[in-house]
């Protein structure tokens, strides 16, 4: 009886981020193209995957198992970030080049921290920091990527739709690796560059590939100045105010630093 529960619950709370990823995606693509890519990077770029991931986790199964999640997450979301940064660099050959090259980097470089075994959140936050510092510099100084502005455009039902479906497939997928694989595999599968990838398959399709690859930069901005620190307010607000009170801890704390990403995306 406890098992079938836990499978309901589990399956309601996949519903539930695949209606809240697809929604955010959808927002944040619609937002790009009518505001321009510096807006609607930020907004892609704000905790939603990690976020759902580290929230179901401490529901599904205990607050101390989305507490060790967070320990290894600050360096896989820093590589997560890299995903960006290799993506814009590899995709001057071409958008699917860019797209696969990127994933095989962030599928390789996880995977070594995964079996490297280490549990030490201050090792995951100090190199997590460094890698970001360096991808933040060489977003800046390195590669001339231009913002574009917006364009008011229509939407049919069926594109926003088709829209919603694929990225709330894979917010979901995600979300659902997080839940299965363990505290370590679970942060990995948080970092996961769903809504990143999303985004850009969705803008590439609409705009085209130089609309998508500014788009990178104020994506990885957002992740940089929001997504880490989330996971910080999460790793010490969860044990002591509970999942729920910790998630709107860490989203209010956060809120702040989106619109320095912005500025910085924006006048860099």
């Amino acid at each position: 009886m406890r098992h079938c529960m836990l499978d309901m619950m589990l399956l309601v709370r996949l519903l539930l981020s695949f209606l809240v990823g697809s929604s955010w995606v959808v927002f944040a693509t619609v937002m790009a193209e009518k505001k321009g890519t510096t807006f609607g990077g930020v907004l892609g770029g704000f905790p939603s995957t990690a976020a759902f991931s580290f929230l179901f986790i401490g529901l599904n199964q205990s607050s101390e198992i989305a507490v060790e999640a967070t320990v290894v997450f600050p360096l896989i979301f820093a590589v997560t970030n890299t995903f960006l940064l290799f993506f814009s660099i590899f995709s001057r050959k071409g958008f699917l080049i860019g797209i696969v090259a990127s994933l095989i980097i962030w599928l390789v470089s996880s995977m070594l921290i995964f079996l490297s075994g280490f549990k030490d959140f201050y090792f995951s936050l100090l190199f997590g920091l460094i890698i970001s510092f360096l991808t933040y510099f060489l977003f800046t100084r390195k590669l001339n990527l231009q913002p574009f502005t917006g364009k008011v455009t229509l939407y049919g039902f069926k594109e926003i739709l088709l829209r919603g479906l694929g990225a709330g497939v894979v917010v979901a997928g995600s979300v659902f690796l997080s839940q299965i694989g363990g505290p370590v595999l679970g942060g990995i599968a948080a970092a996961f560059p769903a809504v990143f990838t999303s985004t850009l398959i969705i803008l590439n399709r609409r705009r085209g590939l130089e609309f998508t690859r500014s788009a990178s930069k104020p994506l990885a901005f957002s992740g940089i100045f929001t997504v880490i620190p989330y996971s910080i307010v999460v790793h010490y607000s969860y044990p002591v105010v509970g999942v729920w009170f910790g998630t709107l801890i860490a989203y209010l704390a956060v809120f702040p630093l989106a619109l320095i990403a912005y500025f910085a995306a924006k006048h860099t």
